[in-house]
């Protein structure tokens, strides 16, 4: 629904015997229509400098605390958009500043770095610099970004491009070569065509074609989804990412304008609209992608291509393309429209695009993209629209429509959370339809690793009606969630109805610390959650029937109980499942089990808890335990079933439970453990190098661990645990724990300074504590420093650490693969290349050629590897017609049904003569016109050109199909030149062999074309009319000397000086090279 403003209206709040109902102010409605000015996008570059730069460093900051400057490849994205925005400018005063700038960014950058970056690792990070420069000479005129931009640019292709993984492509890193990445590809593609533009060298076209076809097979679905990689472990990997898509389509968009091939146009559009169909929320708004550092400025990167496309459909008039357009144009505009309305007092956008953040810390990369997009992309009306949000699913609380000063964060629950929430700082929701039916309670999922804090929940305005408070507690981490549950109630208690559409304000207030709770989505319920949240904190108290258990008068925990006692908690709501179960629980004796079963005492059992002999009953631990997801669906009648080792009673204290949806993933103890595949944990990030991704930055004082959900020991404890480190320091110990943070340890290894971060070495130590089946293993990293790098671990064999991974073998599917598409072909004398697209199915393994003649196929199939897109088949005969047949194949043999190609209906041409085809080797009077004319069955002619002794004939596209060439006087035996292509990319290229004779003949029809032309004129005429007359007589005769003697006179007559002014210095040549010829052969 679009967005209105509206001023604040006043509640007459009635108190009511036992509730409150808060129906719609109508707060959401339509608007005019808006659109962004050019002067817009000045004062965005304005304020962005303002904000970010820093004219001492010539570089910009990397947020708004001015703490550290941007990283070495987002400096070029800023320098690129400094550049579009000196583009976009009509202001002279702030042109010549940009102009300043990009020379200062680059001074800045190679002050720090220096002008060779090829000691970078990232060919990514190089290639991103590669590409600036190139734009910045075109620009400026100033040699040394081409110099730089060639440099760098082939130092990537000529030494990163590899054939041995993938048949092709750019490896991601230079150090290491275990992926190659969209990251890199689309950006060399698109340098490649700038320096094509730049130096008109085919080198860098023919490049950019090839890095561009090798990526949309291997990196692409051929449906304008843009893969992230492709790994040598585990393949393909289809994630979608705004700046993958805009690279994409910046390449492809290049490479039409300089081949005029739509097949490249088409793949743009593809692009373009799957990303306006997939990356964004439902109102059509591009997604936010952090909280990845180089993902959250990504649409700065997407909107400049956008741009690019924008502008050549603007040149189409075909309809396919203009009815894209319509959509895209508005599309484009309102995600422009939309992101300029969120800007803060200062003129700056987050990068939340559906969010305006009003204060709080601002990243120069994710606030560029606002920027960006002003620069280049052409204003119009828009409607802003809010899409209508659902309150009894989950709303995330990253979409917030407005915000202050908490910053957003990857929730290890998968997606974002709001984070650094203090008090003050609150978070609104636009157009959120209660219905008619109301809600009664509100769930928020929150963690905190303080005392935690409260949410109000007001209506309409920052200081509207207050329907609910929800208190958030302390979790015990800033990663632990837990649902917080509330029934909506007025200051004096009574229960509230929330009724109708309202824009909704969390405010967030302060209970005891400055830091209150993370934020990951919040929901509201028509009925009361408090007691059957299954992902709330439930209070083992709260039982609904029990037996021997007892319930703490003092504290309402559970004690006192015996062996197969148990509690029954009626009602549970686990919504789509859960995965998981935490108890707070201790235990002072010899500790046992928690079984969960539902609906009945001996219902199915959905987990077993075990809980470990703690030795004191005041120690309190958390402990987890897998959920069968598969059964803990819906409402259910929970039952907590205790039974105490070896039948004892009192297993264990318990204080409350809560279950979750963090879905476990079964690992093998005894196989290789990547370290970096770890469910959840802190105070560390991941790294590659020597071949490996590897857990890094550990430092021991930040309490870091990984979590592994779930690990299987089997039914037999293992002895020994084995690890994979590397430390420049004096190194850690390595904890490992069972199903708490504070379980029992089960090993613990020490790791010693191995002489350098990359240096990694085996460590090993025993199991001390025996353990058997399936438990969620804590990995804590423990020392005074920084400590090491964590690449693998294993409970088994050490030699697992150091083999080689296998590749991971695709599923057979039993579907062949897909068409190739956009089939080139080149046609030499004897031979032909091909081109093509495709197979994008990932198990897609080969692409099969067979030639065939009248019918009949000419030898074997040619099989071509996928990933290679190129094949030559030579041997051809001149005088035969060809087709091909192109199918393709999958790894298990699967074939698809093919396509057919006829050579007829490739770009051809014909020779002609007087009205008379030419065949290789054929003769003509030179009297005689060459006709060269060109067509094409698939696709209209974009060049023709035949070239004969160094000059060339060129065919002009659209206003003809021919051209007539004169090949009078040029006697002898002639090598012609036919190139001609068409606008997919297929090509002719041919030499095609002639003679050119004269005769008395065609002298006579010269004659009369000068005549008629007025190259010959008045008493020459008939003196040479009647020369050539009797030079025929004596030939008729057979008379060769009488014939030799009568040319000699014509050129008598043709030659005589009182004569030169009735005859044109063109036909005195023609007519005395012809002479001249059949005298020679006359004598011969």
């Amino acid at each position: 629904m679009p967005l209105i403003k509206t001023g604040l209206r006043k509640f007459l709040v009635l108190p009511l015997a036992f509730s409150l109902t808060f129906t719609s102010i109508s707060a959401i409605g339509l608007t005019k229509a808006h659109a962004f000015s050019s002067s817009d996008a000045d004062t965005a570059i304005k304020a962005f400098n303002a904000k970010f730069w820093d004219s001492n460093a010539k570089m910009f900051w990397k947020n708004s605390n001015h703490s550290n400057h941007q990283d070495f490849w987002v400096e070029a994205e800023l320098w690129e958009m400094v550049m579009d925005s000196y583009l976009h400018t009509s202001d002279p005063d702030l042109k010549d500043q940009l102009r300043a700038q990009i020379d200062d960014i680059f001074d800045g950058t190679v002050a720090k770095y220096g002008e060779d970056w090829t000691n970078n690792p990232f060919n990514d990070d190089i290639m991103w610099w590669a590409m600036g420069a190139a734009r910045a000479y075109e620009i400026t005129g100033n040699s040394r970004y081409l110099d730089r931009a060639k440099y760098h640019f082939d130092f990537v292709y000529d030494t990163q491009w590899d054939d041995s993984f993938a048949n092709g492509g750019i490896w991601w890193l230079n150090s290491d070569q275990m992926t190659k990445n969209s990251c890199i590809n689309f950006p060399a593609a698109q340098a490649a065509v700038y320096l094509y533009n730049i130096t008109q060298d085919q080198h860098y076209l023919d490049a950019a074609v090839r890095i561009f076809r090798w990526g949309k097979t291997m990196l692409t679905d051929g449906n304008g989804k843009v893969f992230d990689r492709i790994e040598v472990e585990n393949g393909a990997v289809p994630d979608a990412t705004h700046y993958n898509q805009g690279t994409f389509i910046g390449a492809a968009v290049g490479l039409y304008k300089a081949t005029g091939n739509t097949a490249y146009l088409d793949d743009a559009v593809e692009a373009a609209d799957f990303t306006q169909n997939h990356l964004v929320d439902a109102s059509g708004l591009l997604n936010y992608e952090g909280p990845n550092g180089d993902l959250k400025g990504g649409k700065t990167i997407l909107m400049r291509n956008l741009g690019y496309l924008q502008k050549v459909l603007d040149e189409r008039s075909e309809s396919k393309y203009t009815a894209f357009s319509s959509g895209f144009d508005n599309w484009v505009a309102f995600n422009t429209e939309m992101a300029w309305s969120h800007r803060n007092s200062d003129n700056i956008v987050d990068g939340n695009w559906s969010g305006q953040l009003l204060s709080g810390t601002f990243e120069s990369w994710s606030s560029a993209s606002a920027v960006q997009a002003l620069s280049v992309i052409q204003p119009q009306n828009v409607e802003l629209n809010y899409a209508v949000k659902d309150p009894y699913n989950k709303i995330e609380a990253e979409r917030y429509n407005i915000g202050t000063g908490f910053v957003l964060e990857g929730a290890l629950e998968g997606s974002l959370q709001l984070g650094g929430i203090q008090p003050g700082f609150y978070a609104a929701y636009k157009n959120v339809d209660f219905g008619s039916a109301g809600a009664a309670g509100f769930i928020a999922r929150a963690a905190s690793g303080t005392g935690g804090g409260n949410i109000e929940i007001r209506l309409d305005s920052l200081d509207g009606p207050k329907v609910g408070t929800l208190n958030v507690e302390g979790t015990g981490g800033w990663n632990n969630y837990t649902d917080a549950v509330t029934l909506l109630k007025d200051g004096q208690g009574n229960p509230n109805k929330v009724t109708g559409k309202h824009d909704v304000y969390l405010v967030f207030t302060k209970k005891n610390d400055q830091y209150l709770f993370n934020l990951n989505w919040f929901k509201f319920t028509t009925t009361d959650p408090t007691d059957t949240d299954a992902y709330t904190r439930l209070k083992a108290g709260n039982f609904d029937e029990s037996a021997d258990v007892n319930k703490n008068a003092d504290w309402g925990f559970l004690d006192g109980i015996k062996n197969n006692g148990y509690a029954l908690y009626k009602g549970i709501d686990f919504g789509t499942g859960a995965s998981g179960i935490s108890v707070h629980a201790a235990s002072g004796s010899q500790g046992g089990t928690i079984e969960v079963r539902l609906d009945r005492l001996d219902g199915p059992t959905a987990g077993v808890i075990d809980i470990p002999a703690l030795g004191n009953w005041d120690d309190w631990i958390d402990i987890m335990s897998n959920i069968d997801d598969s059964l803990a669906v819906g409402i259910h009648d929970v039952y907590l079933i205790f039974q105490g080792k070896n039948g004892s009673d009192y297993p264990c204290n318990l204080d409350w439970f809560t279950f979750s949806t963090v879905k476990g993933k079964t690992r093998d103890a005894y196989a290789k453990l990547e370290a970096e595949n770890y469910t959840s944990g802190v105070g560390f990030g991941r790294e590659n190098g020597g071949g490996q991704t590897y857990l890094a930055g550990i430092y021991g004082p930040n309490n870091p661990y990984a979590m592994y959900n779930y690990i299987d020991f089997g039914s037999e404890s293992p002895s020994k645990f084995y690890i994979n480190a590397a430390s420049a320091t004096s190194g850690g110990t390595v904890e490992v724990r069972i199903d708490s943070m504070n379980g029992p340890v089960i090993a613990s290894s020490t790791v010693t300074g191995t002489g350098g971060w990359q240096n990694f070495k085996v460590f090993s130590t025993d199991v001390t504590t025996p353990v058997t089946g399936k438990h969620i293993v804590f990995i804590l990293f423990k020392g005074g420093d920084w400590l090491y790098n964590f690449d693998k671990f294993t409970f088994g064999d050490p030699d697992v650490l150091t083999a080689p991974t296998p590749p991971r073998e695709p599923v057979n599917d039993g579907i062949p693969p897909g068409e190739v598409e956009n089939v080139q072909v080149i046609r030499g004398d004897d031979h032909m290349k091909l081109y093509w697209d495709g197979p994008y199915d990932m198990d897609g393994d080969k692409v099969q050629i067979s030639l065939f003649s009248d019918g009949e196929q000419v030898g074997n199939a040619m099989d071509v590897n996928r990933g290679i897109q190129t094949a030559v088949i030579s041997e051809l005969e001149e005088d035969k017609n060809y087709s091909l047949f192109i199918r393709t194949v999958d790894r298990w043999g699967a074939a698809s049904d093919g396509i057919m190609i006829d050579a007829a209906d490739l770009p051809s041409f014909s020779l002609t003569a007087n009205g008379n085809d030419l065949e290789e080797g054929d003769s003509f009077e030179d009297y005689m016109a060459l006709n060269f004319k060109v067509r094409s069955h698939l696709s209209a002619i974009k060049s023709a050109k035949i070239t004969i002794e160094g000059k060339e004939y060129t065919i002009v596209p659209g206003a003809q199909q021919q051209v007539n060439i004169d090949m009078a006087g040029r006697l002898g035996d002639k090598i012609s030149t036919v190139e001609i292509e068409d606008y997919w990319g297929n090509k002719l290229q041919k030499t095609f062999q002639f003679q050119v004779t004269t005769s008395v003949n065609s002298m006579q029809h010269l004659i009369a074309r000068f005549t008629d032309s007025g190259e010959l004129n008045g008493p020459v005429i008939p003196q040479l009319t009647n020369a050539l007359d009797q030079v025929q007589h004596q030939l008729d005769k057979e008379s060769q000397d009488q014939a030799i003697k009568h040319m000699q006179e014509f050129q008598k007559h043709l030659n005589h000086a009182s004569l030169s002014r009735n005859v044109k210095d063109t036909a005195t040549m023609i007519l005395n090279t012809d002479a001249e010829s059949l005298i020679n052969n006359w004598q011969e």
